[in-house]
């Protein structure tokens, strides 16, 4: 038997739902206590009502922690220290954080052209040599093919500050040395809010004496275990659940666009032929670019519990909450009273939501007629950001690589994809974003907690990328930034596509995960020649588990 608890932790609510051989057993929805994360997944076990606990295999969770920590700029210090080297000046870039440039410079080849200057690090005055705890970042242009200096100057900091918490950004291996830069910045400034999360989580789970494995839902739509994710890896995991939870009740060929409708945001994805749509580029995030791998998905600042203000004009919607809505026991209207109001919804107190409109309104027109007039064009400002957003989504996401390569599959299949809608405030716009789209909209099943029930649901992601240099004899792995000395032939074929089921299953193991249906790129030789003669070659082969769910829910 297989049962599965999925977990939503939401800036507002904490969702979570027990899923027994493909059947919804329960579900639960309660108040996230950012300032108390172990009592709130208390309660959420608690509202679940396990008969028991012990039969559980396997917790999913998929929170927001991350990107709200980002968002809202509540991340420690970081000092970023460059190896620029020649070619564009890091002053090119946008660089949304200050930075500091040192000497030592490492080619396009991995081959060391310049030493770093010692005397440099030894003008180092920084913070990051002094505060407790202190947190560096160090990154080269072209680390990601050599990681010698990174290396040698973090030897250089511990040295002088064993407290100094490092992050090298040869690790993210990839050649993006802007996104590559920013990256190393992010994952290392929110590691210890994660790392608090995360024992959190385990002594919330230890304290019910549940021994199963939990799991964190990635930006990409997989999971991995608890202590192996890089807790950058974790942002956008909300918009992920959503389309997974899509693909849970959804024809396994069916193309989609998936909207959750939540109390503060209003996230969006993209199936094609039950496939989640990846994006080409790394993960965008405020102003901060990014390598992270991810779905092809956005949020917009809307939501049922977002702010209505009352204006010379009538009103305006915010793209903020304040609280639960009027109708809620909250202090101002919203979205979600408007819903009320109107007969929408069935929750919340109808007396509490007209008290909500009324206050929107000048004394003399507070009327059934004008209530009615208010609501409605409140439901249609809300629908109306939103099908702004998905029409302008539709436009970004064909000019995705992969979307491309769906069109030219598909050439028969429309492109008026059906939509899905799902979330706590998706039953009271569902009819109206349907006239607004002219496409065809479904409430999804258990719309309250789609994102746990797509959390739940996922399987591990798997990506392992080769890059090999036999004239150098120096291979790297993208996703872990590997490096390592190739001890085999100058021209191989089949010796290195062993090489990378090597490189594999040694991943898979170090993840502690179980991958299956496995796919491989065709590898990629280009000779390099000297003297018109043959003497290595750049090869490039990678292997992935594509996102998706291990089952279908049954209704």
């Amino acid at each position: 038997m297989s049962n599965q608890v999925g977990i939503d932790v939401g800036g507002t609510y904490t969702d979570a739902v027990f899923i027994h051989d493909g059947h919804i057993q329960y579900t639960a929805k309660v108040p996230t206590r950012s300032e108390n994360i172990v009592e709130t997944l208390v309660d959420a076990f608690d509202t679940l009502k396990i008969e028991d606990e012990t039969s559980i295999n396997q917790i999913t969770v998929s929170t927001t922690l991350v990107t709200n920590a980002i968002l809202q700029d509540r991340l420690p210090p970081v000092e970023l220290l460059l190896f620029s080297g020649n070619g564009m000046k890091a002053d090119a870039f946008p660089w949304p954080v200050s930075y500091r440039e040192l000497s030592g410079e490492i080619d396009f080849r991995g081959r060391e052209i310049e030493p770093p200057d010692q005397r440099e690090w030894e003008r180092l005055q920084t913070f990051a040599l002094s505060e407790e705890p202190a947190h560096v970042a160090i990154v080269g242009k072209f680390s990601h093919r050599n990681s010698l200096h990174e290396e040698q100057l973090a030897n250089y900091l511990r040295q002088r500050n064993p407290s100094l918490r490092l992050a090298l950004g040869h690790e993210w291996g990839k050649a993006n040395f802007y996104r590559r830069s920013l990256t190393t910045y992010l994952n290392l400034g929110v590691s210890d809010l994660y790392n608090q999360f995360a024992l959190q989580l385990q002594t919330a789970i230890t304290a019910r004496n549940i021994k199963a494995p939990i799991a964190i839902l990635k930006a990409d739509g997989g999971v991995l275990p608890l202590a192996k994710i890089r807790p950058i890896d974790s942002i956008y995991s909300g918009p992920a659940a959503s389309v997974l939870a899509a693909l849970t009740q959804a024809e396994t060929t069916a193309s989609s666009i998936i909207v959750d409708i939540g109390g503060t945001t209003t996230d969006m994805g993209l199936v094609l032929s039950g496939v989640p749509l990846l994006s080409s580029k790394g993960a965008q995030i405020g102003p901060f670019s990014t390598l992270v791998r991810t779905l092809a998905v956005r949020s917009i600042p809307v939501g049922g519990d977002s702010v209505i203000r009352a204006t010379d004009q009538g009103f305006r919607l915010e793209s903020y909450r304040l609280g639960p809505a009027y109708c809620l026991g909250g202090n101002v209207p919203t979205p979600t009273d408007a819903m009320r109001y109107l007969g929408l919804i069935s929750y919340g107190n109808e007396q509490l939501a007209e008290e909500g409109l009324a206050s929107l309104l000048p004394s003399d027109r507070r009327t059934p007629q004008f209530f009615y007039e208010l609501a409605t064009a409140v439901i249609d400002t809300m629908v109306e950001r939103i099908a702004e957003a998905v029409d302008s989504l539709k436009r970004e996401w064909q000019e995705e690589p992969a979307y491309k390569v769906w069109e030219v599959l598909h050439p028969h299949e429309t492109q008026a994809f059906h939509t899905l809608v799902s979330g706590g405030g998706a039953r009271g716009i569902t009819a109206a974003l349907g006239k607004r789209l002219r496409t065809p909209v479904q409430l999804g099943n258990f719309p309250e907690v789609s994102n746990a029930l797509g959390s739940a649901m996922a399987r591990p992601t798997f990506d392992c990328t080769l890059q090999l240099d036999t004239y150098m004899k120096r291979y790297r792995v993208e996703e872990t930034g590997e490096q390592g000395q190739w001890t085999g032939s100058l021209r191989p074929y089949l010796e290195v596509e062993k090489f990378l089921d090597g490189l594999v299953q040694q991943q898979a193991t170090r993840y502690e995960i179980e991958i299956q249906d496995v796919e491989k790129e065709p590898f990629d030789f280009f000779p390099i020649v000297k003297g018109y003669k043959t003497v290595g070659q750049i090869v490039r082969g990678a292997a992935h588990q594509r996102p998706g769910v291990i089952g279908r829910v049954h209704v």
